[in-house]
């Protein structure tokens, strides 16, 4: 039995503004602090209880590994990270000034492609008319044709199968129109003004104008020309249907772009590449401008790490969440400096360590002669993909590269990408054998016991998992994804991480860990600690191996490497 927590003597308080400080002590503060801290043993007791289950005795690695690292993140917290707020501002100014400009020019094409007509880029029902040149004839019997919304257990409904290509275009046919371009002539009830004054039955007028029915208030009338409009571009399939028409996410547009291209549609390109880019920069002032200057105090950000939210086990962060930050070349990478005169900021990361514990998992042997040479997996990806050689590859390439080189890992099969795409997925498998036979192992045991266990003993758990008509099992990509994200990122960094704290303080270091993002540890470099921080930090990430072997009694086939790299602020690390 579990002791309840006494939330009712403090609920209404919350609410009404009143903290802790407010309360009365002997009443409500310290009733509600007793039940807390005995709520909190109750659980400590039934949680040990539980691990002393064989099944689940192999947890206490991780509930240790996540303890020592608990000191890392407040250590972490405690530092902050150093803003230049003046940089800080300039970056700002900059993103205002950019997202003018393409507002502007996006509201140009929309002008271009739709005629007169206004339209509404953050309106789903807009969005599907310029890109598609399309509009819902009936939103229920296009939600009902393509299958939108979810079942009776609350689960996204499966899209409709279609026989062929014809099958497909005839249901776009019925359940969507053609847009016309329109033309904008002079609303003559309101006189181009949107409102009218009506007049009471005794001939006054209302004091207060209505607005025009006719216009719907926008002093014009929008006439149809007889010609289309739109991008002219065309859902791929079943899975582009969204409530409001068709998807116009991320994911999509990335596809929509490939399509563009083929059809040499550059102004759809532009259109879609500056739709991307706004949205990029929206999120870029909202998360972590605002985010930064909310939550910043005395010139030092002071992010929470969150150990308990993802699924994976990987850290997440808030206020602001720099987890989720942009890779290198991110402005707001400029403003992170050093609080030290003189010193720098230094990165040290993981190199391809998801590729790596991909190979590492399944044995891959061709991945395993691929680390001993030093193959470029990034640089692989992108000869098969833009169909040239590997030392032809562009660095732009090589970074678009980079999504498609981790997808198969996590259980991806590319049948949506483009063809040109799609033909990476299907030989990867072909190059990595042992990749594809670690993932249907896998899917195996889940079928057998609903488990899988990763080297540390981290356990993930599907219950509900069942084997589909087509031969794969539901939940195929977190079964594939979790165990080496769980190793990778939930395991391998934090122990690094931890190692690092370890050998700053042994050797009493003036320099500050202030943060892990996704494979790598960043530090305020004090100016007499450059080399030796970098020595430490490569040591922390290399010989994570031999920590593995000594506390979960596992050997690693696969070497860790790592880059590191220095840089008068965090953008600078090169």
């Amino acid at each position: 039995m579990i002791t309840q927590k006494k939330s009712d003597l403090v609920d209404d308080l919350f609410k009404s503004g009143v903290g802790f400080e407010a309360m009365p002590l002997n009443d409500v503060v310290i009733p509600y602090a007793e039940a807390d801290v005995l709520a909190c043993m109750d659980v400590y007791i039934h949680q040990m209880k539980e691990f002393e289950e064989p099944q689940n005795s192999s947890l206490m690695n991780i509930v240790e590994l996540m303890n020592e690292n608990l000191l890392f993140l407040v250590e972490v917290e405690k530092n902050g990270i150093k803003i230049d707020e003046e940089v800080l501002q300039q970056i700002e100014d900059d993103y205002r000034a950019e997202e003018q400009e393409i507002k502007k020019r996006l509201d140009d094409i929309v002008r271009q492609v739709m005629g007169d007509k206004s339209y509404n880029l953050k309106s789903g029902v807009d969005l599907t008319a310029v890109i598609y040149g399309r509009e819902m004839i009936d939103r229920e019997k296009h939600a009902r044709t393509w299958r939108i919304g979810k079942d009776s257990n609350g689960k996204p409904l499966f899209p409709p199968r279609f026989k062929d290509a014809q099958h497909f275009a005839k249901t776009l046919d019925q359940t969507t129109k053609y847009v016309e371009k329109t033309r904008a002539v002079a609303c003559q009830k309101c006189q181009k003004r949107g409102i009218i004054y009506k007049t009471k039955k005794n001939g006054e007028p209302f004091k207060k104008p209505t607005k025009c029915p006719d216009c719907n208030g926008q002093g014009a009338l929008f006439l149809p020309t007889g010609k289309l409009a739109g991008l002219g571009l065309n859902p791929m399939n079943a899975s582009f249907a969204s409530a409001n028409g068709f998807k116009a996410d991320k994911k999509t547009i990335d596809k929509l772009i490939g399509q563009a291209r083929r059809k040499n549609n550059e102004l759809a390109v532009e259109f879609l590449e500056k739709l991307t880019r706004l949205s990029a920069i929206s999120v870029y002032l909202d998360s972590f401008i605002k985010g930064l200057k909310q939550w910043m105090k005395n010139g030092y950000a002071h992010p929470n790490f969150n150990q308990c939210i993802t699924a994976t086990g990987r850290l997440s962060s808030s206020n602001p969440n720099w987890q989720n930050i942009p890779v290198r070349g991110f402005p707001i990478r400029k403003a992170v400096v050093s609080r030290f005169k003189g010193g720098k900021v230094t990165e040290c990361d993981f190199s391809s360590l998801e590729f790596r514990v991909s190979v590492e998992l399944a044995r891959d042997e061709q991945g395993l002669k691929d680390i001993a040479d030093g193959k470029d997996v990034h640089r692989q990806t992108g000869s098969i993909i833009f169909k040239k050689p590997a030392e032809q590859v562009t660095k732009e390439e090589r970074q678009q590269s980079k999504a498609h080189t981790f997808a198969p890992l996590y259980g991806s099969s590319g049948y949506l990408y483009e063809p040109y795409i799609k033909a990476y997925y299907e030989s990867f498998f072909e190059i990595y054998k042992g990749i594809g036979a670690y993932q249907d192992k896998c899917k195996r045991g889940v079928l057998k016991n609903g488990i899988i266990q990763t080297p540390s003993g981290r356990q993930y758990f599907w219950p509900d998992v069942e084997r589909k008509q087509n031969g794969d099992v539901n939940f195929s990509t977190q079964i594939c994804n979790y165990p080496i994200q769980g190793f990778a990122t939930g395991d391998i960094v934090p122990l690094a991480c931890i190692r690092a704290l370890r050998t700053f303080r042994e050797h009493g270091l003036l320099s500050k860990i202030i943060l892990t993002v996704h494979d790598s540890i960043v530090v305020d470099t004090h100016p007499d600690e450059i080399s030796q921080v970098e020595e430490l930090l490569t040591e922390a990430m290399v010989g994570v191996s031999d920590e593995i072997r000594d506390l979960w009694g596992y050997e690693m086939v696969v070497p860790m490497e790592s880059e590191t790299a220095v840089g008068n602020s965090w953008a600078d690390c090169k």
